[in-house]
């Protein structure tokens, strides 16, 4: 039976996910790994291996939790996973390589619409972050981009990765409210399919136009095409 939508108006917190969300993954990692692909005589297109890097490393960081065993750290799984990318695609690379692309060659760029959307519901609503970052990590990247949150929640807290229950179940406990008053908002429907099965509501970030799909029939509780219109829907504008 298809997940009944929840009221907003109760909502009092609202918790973002970062990677895809409001991170933008492509304007922060194509342009490092477009050098580093033309230096090894790759002709196909940066933006296209940093998505397939993203997509393997989402699939990879949730195998733990499937075997039972404690949370590999994500900057970890991250770079492993790169490795086993460019060995897929024959690219001759060193470790150091990796942690260049990854850090050094690297420019986090949030999303144009992030921190004018963050900024109109920071006085209506507790924001966080809520991420399958590593803490130190999440916490460098609010400081460093001046995302205006109040915290960082990551599911290395929780012992697990996004979409298990887990992971959600600890940020409403550190938020101490009911599930139903928080607002997950994130531009994965996987995501959003967690956070609402966990009891919170999910508002889906439609930036690529692809429709949201669970197996039941269940739709988000909201679903905008990007911050701005969130922005306008929660503050009434």
């Amino acid at each position: 039976m298809p997940m009944l939508k929840l009221p907003l108006e109760r909502v009092r917190a609202v918790t973002f996910d970062l990677y895809g969300t409001l991170l933008d993954l492509e304007a922060s990692f194509a342009p490092g790994f477009a050098g580093f692909l033309k230096s090894k005589g790759f002709l196909g297109n940066a933006s296209d291996v940093v998505q397939a890097w993203e997509t393997a490393y989402l699939h990879e960081s949730n195998v733990d939790s499937l075997l039972g065993r404690p949370r590999t750290p994500f900057e970890v799984v991250r770079r492993l996973i790169l490795s086993q990318l460019f060995h897929r695609l024959k690219i001759e690379h060193t470790e150091d390589d990796i942690e260049q692309l990854v850090t050094t060659k690297a420019t986090p760029t949030l999303f144009p619409d992030v921190k004018e959307s963050l900024t109109r519901l920071k006085g209506k609503y507790d924001l966080s972050v809520l991420s399958n970052g590593d803490l130190a990590s999440l916490n460098r990247a609010v400081s460093g981009l001046g995302i205006p949150v109040v915290r960082a929640i990551s599911a290395e807290q929780a012992g697990y990765y996004k979409p298990h229950a887990g992971v959600y179940q600890h940020a409403i406990k550190e938020l101490g409210l009911p599930g139903e008053q928080v607002l997950h908002v994130a531009a994965h429907a996987w995501d959003i399919r967690g956070a609402r099965a966990a009891g919170m509501a999910g508002a889906y970030i439609n930036r690529y136009g692809i429709p949201y799909v669970d197996a039941d029939g269940s739709q988000a509780d909201l679903e905008m095409p990007g911050l701005s219109e969130l922005a306008d829907h929660l503050t009434g504008v």
